[in-house]
Protein backbone atom coordinates (compact mmCIF):
# COMPACT_ATOMS: atom_id res chain seq x y z
CA UNK A 1 0.00 0.00 0.00
CA UNK A 2 1.52 3.48 -0.69
CA UNK A 3 2.95 5.74 2.25
CA UNK A 4 0.55 7.92 3.87
CA UNK A 5 0.10 10.41 6.84
CA UNK A 6 -3.37 10.93 8.27
CA UNK A 7 -3.97 13.97 10.80
CA UNK A 8 -7.02 15.71 12.48
CA UNK A 9 -10.26 15.00 12.54
CA UNK A 10 -13.82 16.43 10.57
CA UNK A 11 -14.49 16.37 6.98
CA UNK A 12 -11.85 14.41 4.92
CA UNK A 13 -9.41 16.05 2.89
CA UNK A 14 -6.84 14.17 0.40
CA UNK A 15 -3.84 15.74 -1.07
CA UNK A 16 -1.84 14.32 -3.58
CA UNK A 17 1.60 15.71 -4.57
CA UNK A 18 3.10 16.39 -8.34
CA UNK A 19 5.78 14.65 -10.69
CA UNK A 20 9.23 14.69 -8.46
CA UNK A 21 7.22 15.64 -5.60
CA UNK A 22 6.38 13.86 -2.15
CA UNK A 23 3.75 14.87 0.44
CA UNK A 24 6.59 16.73 2.07
CA UNK A 25 5.39 19.78 -0.32
CA UNK A 26 2.22 19.84 1.73
CA UNK A 27 3.57 19.81 5.31
CA UNK A 28 2.34 23.19 5.48
CA UNK A 29 -0.99 22.66 4.25
CA UNK A 30 -1.77 19.52 6.03
CA UNK A 31 -0.58 20.99 9.58
CA UNK A 32 -2.58 24.66 9.46
CA UNK A 33 -6.03 22.72 7.66
CA UNK A 34 -5.63 19.96 10.40
CA UNK A 35 -6.78 21.96 12.76
CA UNK A 36 -10.33 21.93 11.08
CA UNK A 37 -10.22 18.68 8.94
CA UNK A 38 -8.94 15.37 8.91
CA UNK A 39 -6.58 15.51 6.11
CA UNK A 40 -4.75 12.59 4.38
CA UNK A 41 -1.19 13.08 2.57
CA UNK A 42 -0.61 10.24 0.12
CA UNK A 43 3.04 9.29 -1.55
CA UNK A 44 2.55 8.38 -5.11
CA UNK A 45 4.26 5.27 -7.06
CA UNK A 46 7.73 5.45 -6.78
CA UNK A 47 8.06 8.63 -4.74
CA UNK A 48 8.55 9.58 -1.17
CA UNK A 49 8.52 6.40 0.98
CA UNK A 50 6.00 4.71 -1.04
CA UNK A 51 7.58 1.51 -3.01
CA UNK A 52 7.34 1.29 -7.29
CA UNK A 53 5.24 -0.95 -7.99
CA UNK A 54 4.84 -3.68 -10.90
CA UNK A 55 3.30 -1.74 -13.68
CA UNK A 56 6.01 -0.40 -16.20
CA UNK A 57 3.94 3.02 -16.60
CA UNK A 58 1.82 4.30 -13.76
CA UNK A 59 -1.56 5.34 -15.67
CA UNK A 60 -3.43 8.02 -13.91
CA UNK A 61 -5.99 5.91 -13.17
CA UNK A 62 -4.18 2.87 -12.31
CA UNK A 63 -2.51 5.69 -9.21
CA UNK A 64 -6.09 6.76 -8.21
CA UNK A 65 -6.94 2.60 -7.66
CA UNK A 66 -3.88 3.12 -5.50
CA UNK A 67 -4.85 6.05 -3.53
CA UNK A 68 -8.31 4.58 -3.30
CA UNK A 69 -7.32 1.57 -1.60
CA UNK A 70 -5.18 3.96 0.92
CA UNK A 71 -8.90 5.71 1.45
CA UNK A 72 -10.77 2.47 1.69
CA UNK A 73 -8.21 1.05 4.76
CA UNK A 74 -8.71 4.48 6.46
CA UNK A 75 -12.49 3.57 6.18
CA UNK A 76 -12.97 7.03 4.28
CA UNK A 77 -16.05 7.24 2.09
CA UNK A 78 -16.34 11.06 1.24
CA UNK A 79 -13.69 13.36 0.71
CA UNK A 80 -12.64 15.71 -1.10
CA UNK A 81 -9.46 15.55 -3.42
CA UNK A 82 -6.62 18.38 -3.94
CA UNK A 83 -3.88 17.55 -6.17
CA UNK A 84 -0.48 19.80 -7.63
CA UNK A 85 0.07 19.48 -11.31
CA UNK A 86 0.30 15.02 -11.44
CA UNK A 87 -1.34 14.59 -8.46
CA UNK A 88 -4.34 16.93 -10.45
CA UNK A 89 -4.45 14.55 -13.10
CA UNK A 90 -4.91 11.64 -10.80
CA UNK A 91 -7.49 13.30 -8.51
CA UNK A 92 -9.63 13.93 -12.06
CA UNK A 93 -8.69 10.14 -12.74
CA UNK A 94 -10.44 9.14 -8.90
CA UNK A 95 -13.32 11.62 -9.93
CA UNK A 96 -13.98 10.01 -13.49
CA UNK A 97 -13.66 6.47 -11.51
CA UNK A 98 -14.95 7.02 -8.21
CA UNK A 99 -17.38 9.86 -8.58
CA UNK A 100 -19.40 9.05 -5.56
CA UNK A 101 -17.22 9.43 -3.51
CA UNK A 102 -15.97 12.84 -3.96
CA UNK A 103 -17.62 16.38 -2.61
CA UNK A 104 -15.05 18.36 -3.93
CA UNK A 105 -11.84 18.65 -6.48
CA UNK A 106 -8.99 21.19 -6.66
CA UNK A 107 -6.77 21.70 -9.02
CA UNK A 108 -3.25 23.35 -7.96
CA UNK A 109 -1.66 24.39 -10.59
CA UNK A 110 -2.47 21.56 -12.91
CA UNK A 111 -4.94 21.19 -15.74
CA UNK A 112 -7.94 18.50 -17.28
CA UNK A 113 -5.93 18.97 -20.61
CA UNK A 114 -3.78 16.04 -22.12
CA UNK A 115 -0.31 16.37 -23.44
CA UNK A 116 0.09 17.87 -27.12
CA UNK A 117 1.93 15.72 -29.21
CA UNK A 118 4.99 17.78 -28.93
CA UNK A 119 4.71 17.29 -24.97
CA UNK A 120 4.50 13.78 -25.36
CA UNK A 121 7.81 13.89 -27.51
CA UNK A 122 9.39 15.69 -24.61
CA UNK A 123 7.69 13.14 -21.88
CA UNK A 124 9.74 10.17 -23.39
CA UNK A 125 13.03 12.21 -24.25
CA UNK A 126 12.90 12.88 -20.85
CA UNK A 127 12.41 9.48 -19.56
CA UNK A 128 15.17 8.51 -21.31
CA UNK A 129 17.74 11.54 -20.47
CA UNK A 130 16.10 11.03 -16.57
CA UNK A 131 16.83 6.93 -16.91
CA UNK A 132 20.45 7.98 -18.19
CA UNK A 133 21.22 10.65 -15.91
CA UNK A 134 18.94 12.50 -12.78
CA UNK A 135 20.65 14.91 -11.96
CA UNK A 136 21.28 16.47 -15.24
CA UNK A 137 17.36 15.78 -15.69
CA UNK A 138 16.53 17.60 -12.35
CA UNK A 139 18.72 20.30 -13.19
CA UNK A 140 17.08 20.57 -16.34
CA UNK A 141 13.78 20.70 -15.28
CA UNK A 142 12.97 21.38 -12.11
CA UNK A 143 14.67 25.45 -12.61
CA UNK A 144 11.50 26.09 -14.92
CA UNK A 145 8.93 25.28 -12.70
CA UNK A 146 9.65 28.99 -10.97
CA UNK A 147 8.84 31.90 -11.96
CA UNK A 148 11.92 33.36 -11.53
CA UNK A 149 14.64 30.66 -11.21
CA UNK A 150 18.06 33.19 -10.81
CA UNK A 151 15.89 34.95 -7.69
CA UNK A 152 17.34 33.89 -4.45
CA UNK A 153 14.35 32.73 -2.87
CA UNK A 154 14.51 30.82 -5.98
CA UNK A 155 17.26 29.10 -5.54
CA UNK A 156 16.10 28.14 -2.12
CA UNK A 157 13.34 26.74 -3.61
CA UNK A 158 14.97 24.64 -6.00
CA UNK A 159 17.17 22.92 -3.58
CA UNK A 160 14.12 22.32 -1.87
CA UNK A 161 12.19 20.83 -4.64
CA UNK A 162 15.45 19.07 -6.17
CA UNK A 163 16.00 17.21 -2.56
CA UNK A 164 12.06 15.77 -3.17
CA UNK A 165 13.32 14.78 -6.43
CA UNK A 166 16.28 13.05 -4.91
CA UNK A 167 13.34 10.54 -3.68
CA UNK A 168 11.88 9.35 -5.95
CA UNK A 169 13.36 6.11 -7.80
CA UNK A 170 14.36 6.05 -11.10
CA UNK A 171 11.16 4.20 -12.27
CA UNK A 172 9.11 6.25 -10.62
CA UNK A 173 10.38 9.04 -12.95
CA UNK A 174 10.26 6.81 -16.12
CA UNK A 175 6.81 5.44 -15.24
CA UNK A 176 4.78 8.26 -13.94
CA UNK A 177 6.06 10.48 -17.07
CA UNK A 178 4.92 7.41 -19.65
CA UNK A 179 1.65 7.75 -17.58
CA UNK A 180 0.88 11.45 -17.91
CA UNK A 181 2.22 11.41 -21.72
CA UNK A 182 -1.09 9.20 -21.77
CA UNK A 183 -3.78 10.78 -19.97
CA UNK A 184 -7.07 11.68 -21.01
CA UNK A 185 -8.95 14.90 -22.20
CA UNK A 186 -10.98 15.12 -18.61
CA UNK A 187 -12.35 18.71 -19.35
CA UNK A 188 -16.06 16.94 -20.21
CA UNK A 189 -15.52 14.89 -16.19
CA UNK A 190 -15.00 18.32 -14.77
CA UNK A 191 -18.20 20.05 -16.41
CA UNK A 192 -20.17 17.33 -15.43
CA UNK A 193 -19.28 17.01 -11.89
CA UNK A 194 -21.90 19.76 -10.53
CA UNK A 195 -20.02 19.60 -7.06
CA UNK A 196 -17.36 22.49 -5.80
CA UNK A 197 -14.25 22.86 -7.97
CA UNK A 198 -11.39 25.26 -7.94
CA UNK A 199 -8.47 25.71 -10.20
CA UNK A 200 -5.45 27.65 -9.03
CA UNK A 201 -3.50 29.11 -11.21
CA UNK A 202 -0.03 30.56 -11.40
CA UNK A 203 0.32 33.62 -13.79
CA UNK A 204 3.89 32.58 -14.71
CA UNK A 205 3.01 29.11 -14.60
CA UNK A 206 5.00 27.29 -17.86
CA UNK A 207 3.67 24.00 -17.64
CA UNK A 208 0.66 24.82 -17.65
CA UNK A 209 -1.20 26.57 -20.49
CA UNK A 210 -4.02 28.72 -18.59
CA UNK A 211 -5.34 30.46 -20.94
CA UNK A 212 -6.70 26.90 -22.71
CA UNK A 213 -8.13 25.85 -19.72
CA UNK A 214 -9.49 29.15 -18.47
CA UNK A 215 -10.96 28.55 -22.02
CA UNK A 216 -12.61 25.42 -21.57
CA UNK A 217 -14.16 26.07 -18.17
CA UNK A 218 -14.59 29.70 -17.35
CA UNK A 219 -18.05 30.37 -16.73
CA UNK A 220 -19.58 27.45 -14.82
CA UNK A 221 -21.23 27.91 -11.71
CA UNK A 222 -19.20 25.03 -9.94
CA UNK A 223 -16.14 26.48 -10.63
CA UNK A 224 -13.79 28.66 -8.93
CA UNK A 225 -11.14 29.94 -10.56
CA UNK A 226 -7.74 31.95 -8.35
CA UNK A 227 -4.64 33.28 -9.89
CA UNK A 228 -1.46 34.20 -8.35
CA UNK A 229 1.83 35.74 -9.43
CA UNK A 230 3.73 31.94 -9.31
CA UNK A 231 5.01 29.56 -11.34
CA UNK A 232 4.55 25.91 -11.04
CA UNK A 233 5.60 25.82 -7.15
CA UNK A 234 2.90 28.21 -5.43
CA UNK A 235 3.40 25.73 -2.63
CA UNK A 236 6.71 27.33 -2.29
CA UNK A 237 6.38 30.75 -4.07
CA UNK A 238 3.53 31.65 -2.25
CA UNK A 239 2.24 29.14 0.22
CA UNK A 240 0.62 31.13 2.41
CA UNK A 241 -1.81 32.65 -0.29
CA UNK A 242 -2.44 29.30 -1.99
CA UNK A 243 -3.26 28.07 1.62
CA UNK A 244 -5.49 31.05 2.42
CA UNK A 245 -7.30 30.52 -0.87
CA UNK A 246 -7.72 26.65 -0.10
CA UNK A 247 -9.05 27.28 3.30
CA UNK A 248 -11.50 30.15 1.65
CA UNK A 249 -12.91 28.22 -0.60
CA UNK A 250 -13.34 25.01 2.08
CA UNK A 251 -15.24 27.45 4.28
CA UNK A 252 -17.56 29.24 1.64
CA UNK A 253 -18.31 25.80 -0.29
CA UNK A 254 -18.86 22.84 2.66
Amino acid sequence: MLFYKDKGKGKSIVLLHGFLENLKMWEHFQEKLSKNYRVITIDLPGHGKSSDLSEEIYTMEYMAEKVNEVLEFLKIDNFTIIGHSMGGYVALALVDLYKSKIDGLGLFYSTTLPDDEEKKEQRLRAAELAIKNPKDFFSLAIPNLFADSNSIKSKIYIEIATSWANETTLKGISASLKGMRLRENRTNIIKEFHKPVFILLGTYDKAIINIDLKNNLEGLDHISFYELPTGHMGSLEAPNESLEIIETWLKTKF
